[in-house]
């Protein structure tokens, strides 16, 4: 018996649609999307930077995937560190790739020509498998290491109940030296669940990493347990010991991605925000500071032992200090031909680098014994921390140049600086009603009032807190305890709350403070941060006139709102020009005048001219940057009016001398005033 055949025409169309579904699953192309962070390339790369995708295909990509390196898929940035690449493959294509990073297509990263690390993989190299679907691959790390990685590596360790925080951060414009300090990164809530801005994480070197191993990471864990979708985290990076980023905080936000996921990397940063350039300047920098105020109102006298430093400017103290012995407090010598204190200090830094700092008062023993005629009630010795009105007691900045020799501008316009921003001329002498205005409105609502307790009106009771204030140490009272406070009171239910300081003088027109208010978790602070512009209001009373200055019996600063931090800071009013008068003949001191030099910068000669009111002994001299007497150029009787003097730039023995900053003093009875010159060989 013959087996049964199929008919001709039935195996024809078999085989066609055989060939025909053959041909479609070999045709069969899908989306392959590809996401990549780059915050382990060991180079700058920013978002405005290039990222490709090279590699083989066994059956071609679109866009194509070669080896060479200038014509790889482009990736596109997606936020910070974050980058995707998306292409079509073919079901079933084997893709062999690495990814390469560019500042642009001619210039790569420097490491390894832009190319990334060997991978766990055939030829070091990732591996991809087109299955049948389109697709969304893990995230990827740029291997940025010279060690072999799995594929799907991370920098930091995976753990279900928390999410990973990868910090970077840059250090090639710091005044660093990674041999003996480190990195650490400080932070508020919910990094840090005090809010003390402790350490987070300490960091560790890179030091494969470009110019030489400047960048610094590490990774941070906050429990998922702890976070909300949308709760901010303010962060700095700060070198040990205690060198703080001058910049206002950091921060960044975990989304409800960020907690899903598990982790997130904060795009990488310049320390300070500021760059590497060079080379770096050898140069002296002199600081010039009075304390007029503060001797006038008997809270400075360096005939007692009162002594001041710069601090900041190499470093910040470690609580506990000892003054005389501590290291970052650069201390001051007083120079008695100018009057005032000097600091020439070297430095080794980049142009344009910034250098914070701050004046400290260090107090003699005395001021803090009860049985001494010098006792200050309620002072403690280290009180002595200066909080400038001129930057709303954040620390002060001097910019660095190129030149060798270099002096801090003063404030007010004069040639120096004055402790705590407080103007010669604004010390209140007579007695003086202060009214403080809080309009506590803000307070009551979640919406001016997110974080806090809400303020309850006609339950809570509300305070002016002085924090770090010289206006009660005038009083008797202490500059931060609580003993200082002002209580406010709304008196006809409108939300403004007030309150009156009876000051005895003499004391001082600046106030800062904050708001505290009662609530049933505790008291309420406004204001916060460290460094940051705004943690505190800053307020003036202001005379009645300024030639002479007179202050008046009651005085009502401006209503202030509420708000939780970035507090209000006023603008300093005008005191009247600042000059070195004795007493209170200010009316007499406007009328002389010493000039600025011209040219100036000069070589080798400069024009010096000044006013008199009235036949007076004049004495011009010049001083070196080290105040020592270089030349007298003027010291007999003159006549009233306007005269001209001009400097060769010999010293009294008729030497050239070296170019450089130079002191120009002018005294005239009781008037004192002087400038700086530069002379330019």
């Amino acid at each position: 018996m013959k087996a049964k055949q199929f008919p001709f025409f039935l195996k024809v169309m078999f085989i066609l649609l055989f060939t025909i579904s053959s041909s479609n699953i070999i045709a069969q192309t899908v989306n392959v999307k590809m996401k990549i962070n780059t915050s382990t390339c060991l180079d700058t790369l920013t978002s405005n930077h290039v990222v490709l995708l090279c590699g083989s295909s066994t059956q071609g990509t679109i866009p194509a995937i070669t080896w060479d390196k200038t014509t790889g898929i482009s990736a596109a940035n997606v936020g910070g560190d974050y980058w995707e690449v998306n292409f079509q493959a073919k079901v079933g294509d084997e893709i062999s790739y690495k990814f390469v990073t560019y500042f642009n297509l001619n210039t790569p990263t420097f490491h390894w020509d832009g190319w990334e690390g060997p991978i766990n993989g055939p030829g070091d190299n990732r591996q991809l498998v087109v299955g049948s679907n389109d697709t969304t691959l893990a995230l990827q790390f740029y291997n940025g290491w010279e060690n072999k990685v799995n594929q799907y590596w991370r920098p930091y360790e995976v753990k279900n109940d928390s999410v990973a925080v990868y910090f970077r951060v840059n250090m090639g414009g710091a005044d660093f030296d990674p041999a003996s300090q480190f990195v650490d990164v400080r932070g508020g809530i919910p990094l840090d669940p005090t809010d003390a801005w402790v350490n987070i994480v300490t960091l560790k070197r890179e030091p494969n990493s470009v110019n030489g191993g400047s960048f610094w990471s590490g990774v941070a864990y906050v429990p998922v347990s702890s976070l909300t979708q949308g709760m901010q985290q303010n962060f700095k990076y700060v070198i040990q010991p205690e060198i703080w980023e001058n910049t206002e905080n950091r921060t960044f936000s975990f989304s409800d991605n960020v907690i899903a996921n598990g982790d997130t990397t904060i795009h990488w940063a310049y320390y300070n925000n500021r760059k590497p350039s060079g080379p770096k300047v050898n140069a002296n920098i002199l600081f010039r500071l009075k304390l007029d105020a503060l001797e006038k109102a008997g809270m400075f006298n360096r005939a007692l032992g009162d002594k001041v430093a710069i601090t900041g400017a190499k470093g910040w103290p470690a609580s506990g200090f000892d003054f005389d012995t501590e290291s970052t407090m650069l201390k001051m010598t007083y120079n008695s031909d100018l009057e005032e204190w000097n600091l020439y200090e070297a430095f080794t830094k980049y142009p344009e680098e910034i250098i914070p700092f701050k004046y400290y008062i260090a107090w003699d023993a005395s001021r803090i014994d009860s049985a001494s005629q010098n006792w200050i009630p309620n002072l403690t010795l280290d009180d002595g921390w200066e909080e400038p009105g001129a930057t709303g007691g954040a620390d002060r900045n001097y910019i660095y140049t190129d030149q060798t020799e270099q002096i801090v501008a003063g404030d007010f316009g004069a040639d120096q600086q004055f402790f705590n921003s407080l103007h010669p001329n604004g010390v209140i002498t007579n007695p003086i009603s202060v009214t403080f205005s809080i309009n506590m409105a803000p307070a009551t609502n979640e919406t001016d009032n997110p974080t806090f307790a809400l303020f309850r009106p006609g339950v809570d009771t509300v305070y002016v807190q002085f924090d770090g204030s010289l206006v009660p140490a005038t009083q008797g009272k202490s500059m931060w305890g609580t003993d200082n406070r002002l209580i406010l009171e709304d008196v006809d239910g409108d939300g403004i709350y007030t309150g009156i300081y009876n000051l005895t003088p003499p004391t001082f027109n600046q106030f800062c403070y904050r708001i505290v208010y009662t609530s049933p978790t505790g008291e309420v602070w406004n204001g916060s941060g460290s460094a940051v512009r705004g943690r505190r209001y800053y307020q003036y009373a202001k005379p009645v006139s300024i030639n002479p200055i007179v202050w008046p019996a009651s005085y009502s600063l401006a209503k202030m709102e509420w708000m939780t931090a970035d507090l209000t800071i006023e603008d300093m009013p005008d005191l009247g020009e600042v000059t070195d008068v004795q007493g209170n003949s200010n009316s007499i001191a406007v009328r002389y005048e010493l000039m600025q030099n011209y040219p100036n910068p000069f070589n080798p000669s400069t024009i010096i001219t000044y006013s008199v009111p009235a036949k007076v002994n004049v004495n011009i001299e010049v001083f070196d940057i080290l105040g020592q007497r270089v030349a007298t150029l003027y010291h007999d009787t003159q006549v009233a009016g306007t005269h001209s003097i001009e400097w060769n730039s010999r010293n009294d023995f008729g030497m050239q001398v070296a170019s450089g900053i130079y002191l120009l003093k002018m005294q005239a009875g009781s008037f004192n005033q002087s400038k700086k010159m530069l002379l330019l060989r």
